[in-house]
């Protein structure tokens, strides 16, 4: 039986955060991501906490199911794994995407506006239902995609392929000898590099196909963490304290620059950051950083995390809707600075609550209902 790391819970939730940050500042109010700006780049470079999702990703899951999978892969395993993995993504995913669903449906019947076009068109909605949206072959591998119904969800699709393999990858680099994970490491960060060098210049933009790679890459890094987590012999040679204080200021310098030549450099550079920041808040449960992670506040939002990122980019578009048919103007366009501000915090708030919500009668009950009532039907 695994032990819950709770640290690592509450920086799930400040990476849901940022993301909604950036994404409200500078796709449903951009005004707030000029007036953020001014100050810091911290925002406009949100999108990299999807990365450290995916390294997370790969260190947790290393920490539930090492002892499953280090021997073998079994289909009952594995079918068990899998099974638990999409009752714990798919739910949520299903019912934003059906609130879009109802959205163009008030279009088309009550609005007399045009519904199920653009990016909301059939097709992409299929690609939505089978979490297929990084799939799209009409989608040129190194371009944009439009199959988008909620945007962040396109990191869920190809987190289920990559959890579709993860066994695997688990049990060969479980069985690699310990000596050869920093190999892995840097190999894994340089093919990361050429990721990035070779297909759009920075992570923002990687979408569609290539994200796979991105994606599987960084759940390797995740893996070769938790290895190096789990041995502890650097306790022998560094400072949890000082290493969790040097991977938070790391982050934070990249953070708030933005680099305009060099992206794939500066991108590319936090993610050991990500790692050096999991590996130190995993152990040390003392520090004034484990301190604030533990607090009930951190630990709630860390627990509706994943509510919190699947949501609120339907409350975004919501907003823009409502704003653009009652006042027939576009959201926020006018604002002042201070406005725009004032804004960002009262949406915080909405989807705070609205996370709540969804967390406590949707993603929770329904994960349950699966595991208690499919997995027992398939005798797994």
């Amino acid at each position: 039986m695994y032990k819950h790391i709770k640290s690592l819970t509450s920086l799930r939730g400040i990476a849901a955060l940022v993301v909604v940050i950036h994404h409200f500042s500078y796709y449903g109010l951009p005004k707030t991501g000029s007036t953020l700006s001014a100050y810091t780049n911290f925002f406009q470079n949100g999108y990299l906490w999807v990365d450290f999702f995916f390294i997370l990703s790969g260190f947790i899951m290393t920490h539930v199911y090492a002892e499953t999978f280090c021997l073998k892969v079994s289909l009952k395993n594995y079918r068990s794994y899998l099974f638990s993995r999409f009752a714990r993504i798919y739910p949520l995913h299903i019912f934003i995407i059906s609130l879009f669903v109802g959205l163009e449906v008030v279009k088309l019947l009550f609005l007399n506006t045009s519904a199920f076009t653009g990016k909301f068109n059939l097709t992409a909605l299929f690609s939505n239902i089978f979490l297929l949206q990084a799939f799209d072959i009409k989608c040129p591998p190194l371009l944009w995609c439009t199959t988008y119904w909620n945007e962040p969800a396109w990191s869920i699709s190809v987190e289920f392929f990559i959890y579709c393999i993860f066994p695997i990858l688990l049990l060969v680099l479980l069985r690699n000898k310990s000596k050869n994970d920093w190999i892995i490491y840097s190999s894994t960060l340089f093919c990361i590099l050429l990721l990035i060098t070779f297909t759009r210049g920075n992570l923002d933009t990687i979408i569609g196909i290539p994200s796979i790679a991105r994606c599987g890459l960084e759940c390797i890094l995740g893996i070769i963490t938790y290895k190096i987590y789990h041995r502890g012999n650097y306790k022998k040679y560094f400072n949890l304290n000082v290493l969790g204080i040097i991977a938070i200021t790391w982050i934070i310098l990249i953070m708030h620059y933005y680099w305009h030549h060099f992206r794939n450099i500066h991108d590319w550079l936090i993610l050991p950051a990500f790692s050096l920041l999991i590996l130190s808040v995993s152990i040390n449960h003392k520090s004034l950083i484990s301190k604030f992670l533990n607090s009930h506040l951190m630990l709630y939002i860390g627990t509706i995390s994943y509510s919190i990122y699947m949501v609120h980019w339907f409350l975004q578009e919501l907003l823009n809707f409502f704003w653009l048919y009652k006042f027939n103007n576009v959201f926020g366009k006018e604002f002042t600075g201070y406005q725009s501000l004032t804004s960002l915090g009262v949406f915080l708030m909405i989807v705070l609550l609205a996370a709540s919500l969804t967390y406590r009668f949707v993603e929770v009950p329904a994960r349950n209902y699966l595991k208690s009532t499919i997995l027992a039907k398939q005798g797994i």
